[in-house]
């Protein structure tokens, strides 16, 4: 298997909205991408996705 640079992970990262696509961009699985964001410490698309925002999870706990 040829190695990713690390600049091109991290493009595709910030680029794709999903981890399907930015392996796919690099010509690499979904799940060998988000192995090698967690490699080199790159927050993936997935985790963008997901992440809640400190606003309105504190929004959130007071109307709770």
């Amino acid at each position: 298997m040829e190695k990713v640079d690390q600049s091109r992970v991290e493009r595709a990262a910030r680029l794709y909205v999903s981890n399907k696509e930015a392996g796919q961009a690099l010509g690499i699985a979904a799940g060998s991408f988000g192995r090698l964001c967690r490699q080199y410490g790159i927050q993936t698309p997935q985790a963008r996705r997901h992440r809640r925002r400190p606003e309105r999870a504190l929004e959130e706990d007071l109307n709770s």
